[in-house]
């Protein structure tokens, strides 16, 4: 081959995006488990009408939803009525729904202990509203804490929020619980889980290094692959910030902005994690 057209090849494959985690290493991998995830919606108006219909338009292949918080902009007033319009919203999904808190409908409001009760009323153990064959377990101290396995693959809903510190003493205490429910949670499932999907609000942050650090070398114990997704953000990331590199980190769209993300975790041993955007962009 001439010279110039080996330039011109090495130059056009340089300047293209490398999406290696996209890359599919090994075609005949099952897939063991199917959801659909979204946060921080509904924000505007707009989204009252936009949430229902994304509900109503979930694919049959959804074996559950997770909501992982923030069913309000961040405005500090928390009515009663946002927390009822939203769980009434949610309880219309053909597949059960699980949702976590976000900072928006809790420590960021004026009054985060009365915001609890309401966030308590209407979404402590939603999925409960369905008849389904998830065995799920709830941490005693924080029952918004669940666990359950399904296909091989172990699901852990955290109470790990962003925005404001609005209790230190309850942050640490709160992350250090959260630490330890990854860690029954992984006990409890057995060595014949293949990967581990964790539920949280928050992005990582330095306010959470006292969980995250911890969390990164059990899950470097765990030697297998493990999805952390989340909100906080709104805009969609997909990456590896932790120092355990079988952690991938995902952070979802914005609902107002984006449908529900589709969720396969196949039984590929590496590289388990698939995503569908559904939105015409690229799931890396």
């Amino acid at each position: 081959m001439h010279l110039k057209s080996v330039a011109f090849i090495l130059l056009l494959v340089s300047s293209q995006p490398v999406f290696v985690e996209q890359v599919r290493a090994d075609d005949d991998a099952k897939v063991q488990v199917t959801f659909y995830a979204m946060g921080d919606v509904p924000y505007a108006p707009e989204e009252d009408v936009l949430l229902p219909k994304q509900i109503a338009d979930l694919p049959n292949d959804a074996e559950f939803v997770i909501h992982v918080g923030d069913i309000k902009r961040g405005v500090p007033l928390c009515n009663e009525a946002v927390y009822n319009k939203v769980a009434g919203m949610l309880s219309k999904s053909a597949a059960p729904v699980f949702i976590i808190p976000g900072d928006n409908e809790w420590n960021d409001c004026l009054n985060p202990a009365q915001a609890w009760t309401y966030w308590d009323q209407y979404f402590m153990k939603f999925d409960r509203h369905w008849k389904h064959d998830l065995t799920v377990e709830r941490q005693k101290i924080r029952e918004e804490n669940f666990a359950f396995v399904k296909g091989n693959v172990l699901f852990v809903g955290l109470n790990i929020v962003g925005g404001r510190v609005h209790d230190e003493q309850e942050w640490k205490l709160r992350h250090a619980s959260n630490l330890d429910w990854v860690k029954s949670s992984l006990q409890r499932s057995g060595k014949e889980i293949s990967s581990l999907v964790v539920f949280g609000h928050a992005k990582p942050a330095k306010v959470h290094d006292d969980f995250f650090g911890p969390f990164s070398q059990v899950a470097e114990d765990f030697e297998k692959p493990v999805l952390y997704l989340h909100g906080d953000g709104h805009k969609w990331i997909y990456d590896r910030p932790f120092k355990a590199t079988n952690i991938l980190r995902v952070q979802v769209d914005q609902g107002g902005i984006a449908p529900p993300l589709k969720v396969s975790v196949t039984d590929d041993p590496t590289k388990p994690f698939r995503f569908d955007r559904r939105n015409g962009k690229k799931a890396s």
